[in-house]
C-alpha cells in the first residue's frame, strides 16, 4: 500500500514541478502621452497655465517660464514680486507687449 501511494505521488508530482513560469525581466513603463505637451504649473493636483497668479498664504506666486531663453520650455512657480522685477527688461525689448500688474 505504501509503495503504491509513493508511486502515485511521484507520478502526480513530477509534471507539477516541471511547469516553470517566468516573468519578463524588464518592467513595463506606461506614460500618459496626453499631458506630455502641456506647459503647466501644478499646485495641489491642479494645473495652472502660463501667467496664472496664485495666493499661497500671504504670498502671491505666478506661473512663469523656468528659463527665459526658452519659448516652449518648462514652467515653474516664482514669487510675484520677483516676476515684476524681471519683467521691465523684457518689456523694454519689445514695446508692443502690454503687461498688467495688480497693486
Amino acid at each position: 500500500m505504501r509503495k503504491s501511494f509513493l508511486a502515485v505521488f511521484l507520478i502526480l508530482a513530477g509534471p507539477v514541478s516541471a511547469n516553470i513560469i517566468t516573468t519578463p525581466g524588464k518592467a513595463v513603463i506606461a506614460i500618459d502621452g496626453g499631458n506630455a505637451g502641456k506647459r503647466v504649473c501644478y499646485y495641489q493636483d491642479q494645473a495652472y497655465s502660463l501667467g496664472a497668479i496664485l495666493q499661497v498664504g500671504e504670498h502671491y506666486m505666478t506661473c512663469d517660464r523656468a528659463n527665459d531663453f526658452e519659448t516652449n520650455g518648462a514652467l515653474k512657480w516664482i514669487p510675484l514680486d520677483q516676476a515684476n522685477q524681471e519683467k521691465p527688461s523684457a518689456q523694454a525689448a519689445d514695446p508692443n507687449v502690454k503687461t498688467y500688474s495688480i497693486k
